[in-house]
């Protein structure tokens, strides 16, 4: 199967406010595609950043080009273009490293753009791959990104659990400090984490995401030894706390190592078992990591939240055979504090 473009839309960039109308256009279309809130989010900032860059660094004007991309096994991407007429960033090597930006950017430089993307390249304008080839002479740079929908297998890796989450920003934010990531290191195995970087913003966002990206690069370790190596990820961010379940169906097992004020429990026939963690700050100190194993069997429901989710509920009212994508959403819509960033990740055996 050949690849296949469909562009969808040409934005102008001239001044500030062609930044907004960039980021909902992509934001839209991004919807539309199947990406996630999270995803989307990181297409938003991916968005912004380039689009800030023509301001700054690349004439004052350019071209956004905005589309979709199925590739020859029928996956699907959306696909960034952005051409400008400056005269380019001095050091793109330097401006790709996270923590590199001028101080009236985002704060997180273009090294977000590499990292929210599944494919970040220079292009010339000549390339034939660029819609705006035809004319060359007008615009110097083109920076193209691509970022795949994500394929929703996990299930099919693990078909005796089900999975749900609901991640939202502290009122007001724009950029979500907390995240969680699902993964599956093996046959029957599965891991989850729940992620809070300190504060909430864009620093707390950097650091989260960091952290997340390693729990998937890395999820074959073994537990403790992961919480160690993200311990050292972290070090150059702000910091974050974080809750890892391992989950092993063959075996019925979870095995959990927190650090901070993760909190979470398993729902068995029996009642509650809440789930142990240890104080510390990833990046910063923390004791040395222990694990901690719980039977995890047919019926059973794993939850795990960060400190955004109020005391003011009790699990004993909700009803834990529901999907866990509902009781996610229930709990970050009922019960999310006002002044934080809430996760929920909600994961029921069904043997």
């Amino acid at each position: 199967m050949e690849i296949k473009r469909k562009l969808v839309q040409i934005l102008s960039i001239d001044s500030e406010a062609d930044v907004g109308v960039c980021r909902r256009k992509a934001v839209a279309l991004a919807g539309k595609m199947g990406f996630d809130d999270v995803k989307s989010g990181e297409i938003a900032i991916l968005m912004s950043e380039l689009a800030t860059n023509v301001l700054k660094h690349g004439g004052g004007r350019g071209k956004v080009c905005i589309g979709e991309l199925n590739d020859e096994h029928n996956r699907r991407a959306i696909e960034i273009f952005c051409c400008d007429t400056g005269k380019g960033i001095p050091d793109f090597d330097q401006a790709i490293n996270d923590g590199f930006s001028d101080k009236q950017s985002l704060g997180i430089g273009l090294g977000s753009i590499r990292r929210f993307s599944d494919v970040f390249e220079r292009i010339s304008t000549h390339d034939s791959n660029c819609p705006l080839a035809d004319f060359p002479s007008l615009f110097q740079h083109c920076l193209r990104c691509v970022k795949w929908v994500p394929e929703l297998n996990w299930r099919s890796s693990n078909r005796k659990l089900v999975a749900g989450a609901s991640s939202v920003c502290k009122p007001g934010e724009t950029l979500n400090g907390d995240s969680y990531a699902i993964t599956h290191p093996g046959p029957d195995k599965t891991l989850v984490a729940v992620i809070d970087g300190l504060g909430h913003g864009k620093d707390a966002h950097l650091a989260s995401t960091i952290i997340k990206e390693q729990v998937l690069l890395k999820s074959e370790l073994p537990v403790t030894d992961l919480v160690n190596y993200l311990h050292q990820s972290a070090r150059a961010t702000r910091g974050a706390v974080i809750g890892i379940a391992y989950i092993d169906t063959g075996r019925s097992l979870l095995q959990f190592a927190g650090v901070g004020n993760i909190e979470g429990f398993v729902m068995t026939k029996e009642g509650k078992k809440s789930l142990i963690s240890f104080g510390g700050i990833l990046g910063h100190h923390i004791r040395s990591p222990r694990l901690f194993e719980y039977p995890f069997g047919k019926g059973d429901v794993l939850c795990i939240f960060s400190d955004g989710l109020t005391t003011r509920w009790s699990p004993d009212d909700i009803d834990w055979t529901d999907h866990p994508q509902r009781i996610a959403e229930l709990l970050t819509t009922k019960y999310s504090r006002s002044n934080d960033d809430t996760t929920v990740l909600v994961i029921s055996n069904l043997g």
